[in-house]
Order: C-alpha cells, then structure tokens, then sequence
C-alpha cells in the first residue's frame, strides 16, 4: 500500500485482487451465490472509496471469464447505486488485465452509466 498526500489527508493506494475475492466470479446479487458482484462493490470496494483511496484491481488470476452481470454490478453500479461520480471512479479506480477485452467490457459499462446519467440530466433540465 502506497500513501499520497493530497491537502492533510493521506490516502492510500490499495490493490485488490479479485481472485482473492473469489476464483470464479460470478453473478449479480448476493441471492446468486458466492463470488457475486453486489458482495464484492459493497464489501470490497465501497469501503475503500469511502476512505478517499484509490483501488487498482487485477482481474487477472481467475478460473474462467468474467459475467457482464459481476461487471456491471460490482463497477458500474459504483456509480449507479452508490452514488460515485464517473469522473471520480475512472480516477480513483485503475484495472489491470492481460486480457484487453475485460478492461474494455469495464469501460463501455462505465460509459454506459456515464450516458444514462447525462441523459437524466437532459430530462430534468429539459
């Protein structure tokens, strides 16, 4: 864990790996059994964010693929359901794979928040 220092305040760089969390990642809510992506946003990756750190996540080290329903539930849904704004988790929040095509999947999920949340935005000001 690295500390950076922004004002008085000292956050940390963590680093999560999801198959610490699990091996085979899979689903979206807690009601579909372990290694679910509501457990994993809410119990790992919420309380890290609400300290002020910053999260680089490996993806890498798993059985099998990744679910979009683990994706958009355990990321995404930072921004959806908890609240963070997309600028914030795009910079507080780094992924690592080698496979290119999971980064990519992340960020078209994340852009797809980003463009609900602007159409929202349209509406109401609209």
């Amino acid at each position: 864990m690295e500390a950076l220092l922004l004002g008085d305040t000292a956050m940390a760089e963590v680093n999560l790996n999801v198959r610490d969390y699990s091996k085979d990642p899979f689903g979206r809510y807690k009601t579909d059994g372990e290694g679910n992506g509501e457990e994993y946003r809410i119990d790992y990756l919420v309380p890290e964010l609400k300290k002020g750190n910053s999260l680089i996540i490996d993806l890498d080290g798993i059985n099998d693929e990744y679910g979009s329903s683990f994706l958009v539930e355990a990321f995404a849904n930072l921004i959806r359901k908890e609240g963070f704004k997309y600028e914030e988790i795009k910079c507080r929040v780094k992924f690592r794979s080698k496979n290119t095509d999971w980064l990519e999947e992340i960020d078209y999920y994340l852009d797809e928040v980003k463009k609900e949340n602007q159409g929202r935005i349209l509406l109401n000001n609209g």
